[in-house]
């Protein structure tokens, strides 16, 4: 029975080089002879194979030691006449000191559910030794002079403050924009108002004063233009007559447009108590106007 047995195990130990010769060996190479520590070098792993043969490369997961893995590029297999070839190159560093590396990277035969590791021949690299001698002790050079740093501009910092000022402003605006807006427009209305009340009495100060026909003509103008933009209508180009229309026939503003117009187209050399008591009624409607578009700006979020 051992007889059988030493002749059975004979014909495996014959048999397995016949088996390992069925799958060549694959091809690797480094692309230079030399390499210093921590620079890239690239290893080409190439397996010619028959094309019924499923071939696998090493992935990232495989133990690249004693280098080590930074980027990996496969190649689409490439088949001609039954003949397919496999081809990868894997770009390597190293940091360890030994003056020869080598490393041979095996590539996977699947046989059914057997799989078949093919190893390469070892592709080897010599160290590049930036050191000659090391002296001992270690002598430490000082180096105690300031370096000018340039400075530069934080963009990032910058564009991060742009952007919370814009939220910023923005959320103020959504609360309080409404209120902002009335106080500015009520702001503007009281401005125009100030001012047209001052130049207006001027004119008609200098009216009563000379009889001036000319300050006549320039207060019944201001009166028009600071309603026309008071109310956003074209008042400045109305006649009289349409000018009481759009005021609903009001008697006072009809009497005071009647009174300035005889005076100017009469040409009045001095100044009568009844122009002068027009001119009054037209300063005291301008300003119950004014304040009509005042509160109508104060209460227009309300009726929104």
């Amino acid at each position: 029975m051992r007889k059988y047995i030493l002749l059975f195990l004979l014909f495996l130990v014959q048999l397995l080089p016949v088996l390992g010769q069925q799958v060549a060996a694959p091809i690797g190479s480094f692309n230079r002879q030399t390499v210093k520590i921590g620079e890239l070098v690239q290893y080409t792993l190439v397996h010619r194979h028959e094309s019924s043969r499923e071939v696998i490369l090493p992935d990232s997961s495989y133990n690249f030691s004693p280098f080590e893995l930074v980027q990996k590029n496969y190649f689409p297999t490439y088949t001609r006449s039954g003949i397919s070839i496999d081809s990868a190159i894997y770009t390597l560093r190293t940091f360890e000191t030994d003056s020869l590396q080598q490393l041979a990277l095996p590539v996977y035969v699947l046989d059914g559910e057997d799989t078949l590791q093919v190893l390469a021949k070892p592709a080897r690299v010599t160290l590049q030794q930036l050191v000659a001698q090391v002296q001992e002790p270690l002598t430490f050079k000082s180096e105690t002079e300031l370096l000018f740093v340039e400075e530069r501009f934080n963009w990032p910092n910058l564009l991060l403050w742009i952007v919370a000022g814009v939220v910023f402003l923005s959320l103020i605006w959504f609360i309080f924009g409404q209120a902002i807006l009335t106080k500015y427009k009520l702001y503007r209305l009281r401005k125009d108002h100030i001012y047209f009340a001052s130049r207006y009495n001027s004119h008609v100060d200098r009216f009563v004063k000379s009889g001036y026909g000319q300050s006549l003509e320039k207060a019944v103008s201001l009166w028009k233009n600071y309603l026309t933009k008071l109310e956003r209508s074209a008042i400045n180009s109305f006649t009289t007559k349409e000018i009481v229309m759009f005021y609903n026939d009001d008697e006072e503003v009809n009497t005071a447009l009647r009174l300035c117009d005889r005076a100017i187209y009469g040409n009045m050399a001095e100044a009568d108590p009844e122009t002068g008591k027009a001119l009054h009624m037209l300063r005291r409607f301008a300003k119950t106007r004014y304040k009509h578009q005042r509160e109508l700006t104060r209460n227009a979020k309300t009726k929104r």
